[in-house]
């Protein structure tokens, strides 16, 4: 009568373990993607698991290349990376060597995800517009290659494209008011601060565990290498709580929001 019990105990132990022990070790920390090293958790590679980084923080790498990421639907190039800032410098993957958008749709962020480190204003470029088109404030005009013979209007603002064909909005400094360098600029990029808090994570790593994300419980969690396995923090796993009489016992919650 009490062999079923105990086998039934066993099963459930070993089960929670197995569902467990996929999260540590299997994400490398810090790694590098491209050309580019420092990335970390909430980054992780295409081919990396699922439970290596945060949604939205997905980076392709490519040994000889720089590395890109998909916000919104748009291929950025990362020219760079401060870990300790948590910053980006990003450029739009089809304005590197052009001053015209090859893909005509609005540049835009997640603002869930991240946020622009500094002032920045918009300016849109007016596609397909009449020949006599003209607008107030218009701060150049020029030809491109996807626009036919019809010259590519440069307005400052978000605006609409009215009578043109299309309008794409790209940020710019704040003050740059010129086409004259404006290829420069827009290849020197813009910086974007992510928004996941690095504070679990640092805890994560400096108590023995790696930082993971459980995409069953849609949160940002801590990966130890012992049983219980998913925690706050190792700690609680390697240093054993003195209970006393009067204080009643209490679990660890599976895991920390990022944000």
């Amino acid at each position: 009568m009490n062999l079923i019990p105990k086998i039934l105990i066993f099963i459930i132990i070993e089960v929670r373990w197995t569902n467990s022990q996929e999260f540590y070790g299997t994400c490398n920390r810090p790694f590098s993607c491209g050309t580019i090293s420092g990335f970390q958790y909430p980054f992780r590679r295409h081919q990396d698991p699922a439970q290596c980084g945060y949604p939205g923080f997905e980076l392709n790498c490519d040994e000889q290349n720089l590395p890109t990421i998909n916000i919104t639907n748009i291929r950025y190039q990362v020219l760079g990376i401060d870990p300790t800032n948590q910053i980006l410098k990003l450029v739009r993957g089809d304005m590197i060597d052009s001053i015209c958008p090859q893909d005509l749709v609005n540049t835009t962020i997640d603002h869930e995800l991240f946020d622009y480190t500094s002032s920045y204003t918009n300016i849109s470029f007016l596609f397909g517009c009449p020949i006599s088109f003209d607008v107030v404030g218009m701060i150049d005009s020029f030809l491109c290659g996807n626009n036919g013979v019809s010259p590519v209007i440069l307005v400052p603002g978000a605006q609409g494209p009215g009578l043109c064909k299309t309008s794409v909005v790209i940020p710019s400094p704040v003050g740059f008011m010129s086409s004259t360098g404006l290829v420069q600029v827009l290849r020197e990029g813009f910086d974007v601060r992510w928004k996941v808090e690095s504070r679990p994570c640092t805890d994560c790593t400096l108590s023995g565990g790696q930082c993971v994300y459980d995409v069953r419980a849609s949160l940002t969690t801590c990966a130890c290498p012992e049983p219980p396995l998913l925690a706050d923090s190792c700690s609680k796993v390697n240093k054993p709580e003195v209970s006393s009489p009067s204080s009643s016992s209490s679990s660890s919650s599976p895991g920390t929001p990022c944000f």
